[in-house]
């Protein structure tokens, strides 16, 4: 696993550090010419810019043919999907981090209070992993040839998503009893989305995994 993790960094290494500056570049020009509205579509941006990368792995994999290369490996099918499972939730985190800094120093300067950079991040972390959960098993099933179009319509489906399951998520934090948590009431939201996130991305997983075992190259 650690070597298939390794191999998928140094595809995308560059890309990875280009895309990062980029998003802080970007979140910086929105920050000075937009105002509080922008707030959650500048996290869900440097969260996204920063695992673009990770979505061309497998685009780099088949340009090069390593993704044939790698079956013969001693390595499963299933290894092989969760490292590209794997290598992208580590850089969702890495992107959401990044984002959390960046709104952490534009607070410095500003009335922003950390819980609500903590939910404005965590909407974006939620948009990027539902794109996540959408993209890999499509990018199995059709290729890479069409991956540009994939990733903007995950980013899209999970943007979409995050709206669509607020009525759903605000009655669930007001049912559900998460007081033993001993958090800030006001993070019920962001937290519950977050979870969602990951359930989704999990099953995911699942169903990109059993559509690789059938794929035939």
């Amino acid at each position: 696993m650690r070597g298939l993790l390794l191999t998928n960094y140094y595809l995308v290494y560059r890309s990875f550090f280009t895309y990062t500056g980029l998003a802080i570049l970007v979140s910086a020009v929105i920050f000075y010419f937009g105002d509080a509205s922008m707030h959650r579509f500048v996290a869900m941006l440097i969260i996204l810019f920063v695992v673009m990368p990770a979505l061309e792995v497998i685009k780099y994999e088949s340009k090069s043919g390593y993704d044939r290369y790698v079956l013969t490996l001693p390595v499963s099918r299933t290894n092989i999907v969760q490292s590209h499972y794997v290598f992208y939730l580590l850089v969702v985190v890495i992107g959401a981090v990044l984002s959390y800094g960046v709104f952490f120093v534009y607070s410095l300067g500003s009335d922003e209070p950390i819980d609500s950079i903590f939910n404005i991040v965590s909407f974006g972390t939620f948009i990027v992993l539902f794109a996540g959960a959408i993209v890999y098993p499509l990018l199995y099933m059709v290729g890479p040839e069409k991956s540009d179009a994939i990733v903007i319509g995950g980013a899209m489906g999970g943007l979409f998503a995050t709206f669509g399951l607020q009525s759903v998520v605000g009655y669930v934090a007001e049912q559900v009893p998460l007081s033993f948590l001993h958090i800030n009431p006001s993070l019920y939201v962001p937290i519950i989305y977050l979870m969602i996130g990951v359930i989704l991305y999990i099953i995911s997983f699942f169903i990109a995994a059993a559509i690789y075992h059938k794929k035939e190259f």
